[in-house]
């Protein structure tokens, strides 16, 4: 059974169709990436997936729960979106660092919050029956997390004193503190320059290697041929293209992807 199962998604912003029958499954461990031009639907239908934005139409199913169903949606369902946005961590274009926090603090603030609800309400939170035990493992995770993304030494900086690259590694480390079911990434070097690019890059590829299920909408061909294990060309809110790297970027059949990739030299920049 596939871990996410996306079914005739539909997004409109007013008259606007932004999102078409949107579908695909993803299994655990493989990563997903996203191509396609400005405006092709790319971030909307992350949001989609998100919950940051709600769909008009279409169900999005993970680990066999159906979270969201438009066809039997109602008030009740909308409020509980942000519980159901826990199966999925965001990494955003621009970082979204909390600055008043330490880069310990930005990592630990969701799960510490979360803790007190969870304890308040079901008694336990990540096998812990009180705040005080649930707060070590969540700072033990933490520290574990910043040595995955090579940042151990930057745990009391504020985010004003990083470079880009160390932020947006700090904001994947965040996303992954609620071990998020689906880790997505929003064209994660797109605020970056080129130099420091690749240390992000790096940061994904490796958690390719320890089994999370990704999708990662990216403008880095090069980037998505070599780790994705699929590829979605995306063109005017529409699937247009879909398969393995070596189909999809090898040997594409749509006019719209050979058009898309054309731009690309040995598929670079």
């Amino acid at each position: 059974m596939p871990l996410l199962e996306v079914e005739n998604i539909r997004k409109s912003f007013g008259g606007t169709q932004v999102l078409t029958d949107i579908g695909f499954s993803l299994n655990k461990g493989e990563v997903l990436a996203i191509i396609g031009s400005s405006g092709s639907g790319k971030t909307t239908l992350l949001r989609c997936l998100n919950f940051l934005e709600t769909p008009d139409e279409g169900r999005i199913t993970v680990n066999g729960e159906l979270l969201f169903d438009g066809r039997t949606r109602s008030k009740k369902d909308d409020l509980k979106l942000r519980e159901k946005r826990l199966h999925f961590g965001l990494v955003f274009q621009s970082f979204n660092l909390f600055p008043q926090y330490t880069v310990f603090e930005n990592i630990t603030l969701a799960p510490k919050l979360l803790a007190k609800e969870e304890i308040k309400a079901n008694g336990s939170y990540l096998g812990a029956d009180n705040y005080k035990d649930a707060v070590d493992a969540i700072d033990k995770k933490a520290s574990e997390l910043l040595e995955k993304v090579g940042l151990v030494s930057k745990a009391d900086e504020y985010p004003c004193n990083l470079s880009g690259g160390q932020q947006q590694r700090v904001a994947i480390a965040r996303a992954l503190a609620l071990s998020p079911d689906v880790l997505c990434f929003d064209e994660p070097t797109s605020a970056l320059d080129p130099e420091l690019t690749g240390e992000v890059l790096n940061v994904i590829k490796s958690l390719k290697s320890s089994d999370s299920t990704m999708i990662v909408v990216t403008h880095e061909i090069g980037f998505a041929n070599e780790v994705a294990d699929r590829i979605i060309f995306m063109d005017n809110g529409l699937i247009e293209e879909e398969g393995p790297p070596e189909q999809v970027i090898g040997n594409p059949q749509s006019p719209r992807t050979k058009e898309f990739l054309s731009r690309f030299n040995q598929f670079g920049d």
